[in-house]
């Protein structure tokens, strides 16, 4: 099929747009390998540890199991467990208060019988039990049967913690998977209803790699705002294009707004950085093809004029420019009614 004049032209700056999507995606894939690696690891190195959890609570359980405890006492040994916190209570202790901590609940526990009390000690504290909460328990129990009682508690509360950890690794590797998904989705051209904030809060997943190491970010969001009539997958390549920059501009360390809100009858979007600014003889370029003040292999220079294209012929709205050292601001106008 042969193409001529205006359809020619769209056809061309659709797929330019596509293969500078997949480009930024693949600039940004060693650094999206990283960061979902992390809870990859930390997924599977818990899932090993609940097993061997799940084995010492059940060779305990047998254990326990010669003691008769009664229906009552056993539900007290498991009412501590589920009003545990998993872990985490010892989160902002000082180390050496956590330590003291640990030796008088391991004192304690050494004093009911439990023959590895320094190993029970850590896991029962970080969720929260100390002997507050267990001295009610010891009164209702058998002497005798404290020490299996209370390393069967361990097992359980450590089980439930990993359990919780695991869950929390996958969410984040679906929560990068999802991010990945919607930044690379080439198949969409129709306009649909958006949430403007899902797609600036994807945006922000899919670069946490880059801002979490000294970018701190504050969303500035009017959550009155309505949903727009856009295409979702180019917006999100324009939020990618300027937040990515913004980060580059400060170097990776600095403070980054994204600031949503409405003047008439447009929905404003603001992404601002306090970077050194951009230069005018500089910023009166930036919108230009091709032009990039980034090293060679970096950047090809076509991230900000595809960003216009986007928003002024895909979606009639304005992208804007405001800069001086300190603050350099882009903003989006993009318009809440068709049209």
């Amino acid at each position: 099929m042969n193409l001529e004049g205006p359809e020619r032209q769209e056809c061309l700056e659709t797929a330019l747009q596509r293969q500078e999507r997949l480009a930024a995606l693949g600039r940004h894939a060693a650094g999206l390998a990283h960061e979902m690696n992390n809870p990859a690891t930390a997924g599977r190195r818990a899932a090993e540890q609940l097993a061997q959890a799940l084995d010492a609570a059940e060779d305990l359980s047998l254990g326990l199991d010669r003691w008769r405890l009664t229906p009552e006492q056993r539900l007290g040994l498991l009412r501590v467990c589920r009003e545990s916190q998993g872990r985490g209570a010892t989160q902002g202790m000082e180390p050496l208060a956590r330590g003291d901590a640990e030796d008088a609940l391991a004192d304690w526990l050494d004093g009911q019988g439990v023959k590895d009390a320094w190993g029970l000690a850590p896991t029962l504290l970080d969720a929260g039990i100390g002997p507050t909460q267990l001295e009610p328990l010891v009164a209702s129990l058998p002497k005798e049967s404290l020490p299996d009682a209370l390393a069967w508690l361990e097992a359980l509360v450590r089980s439930r913690a990993l359990l919780v950890e695991v869950r929390q690794s996958t969410a984040r590797l679906s929560e990068l998977a999802l991010a990945v998904k919607s930044y690379a989705r080439t198949g969409g051209d129709a306009h649909a209803e958006v949430d403007v904030h899902e797609g600036l809060d994807t945006t922000l997943v899919l670069l946490n790699y880059k801002l979490k190491h000294g970018v701190t970010v504050k969303r500035d969001y009017d959550r009155a705002l309505p949903h727009l009539q856009a295409n979702p997958s180019e917006l999100n390549q324009v939020w990618t294009n300027l937040i990515d920059n913004a980060i580059d501009a400060m170097s990776g360390h600095g403070h980054l707004e994204v600031r949503t809100s409405r003047e008439d009858e447009h929905l404003c979007v603001d992404i601002i950085d306090d970077g050194p600014g951009i230069p005018p003889e500089v910023g009166a370029r930036v919108f230009e093809p091709f032009f990039t003040t980034k090293p060679r292999g970096q950047g090809t220079g076509l991230g900000l004029d595809i960003s216009r294209r986007i928003i002024e012929q895909g979606h009639h709205g304005a992208l804007r420019l405001e800069s001086r050292p300190g603050r350099t601001r882009f903003r989006v106008e993009l318009p809440l009614r068709p049209s």
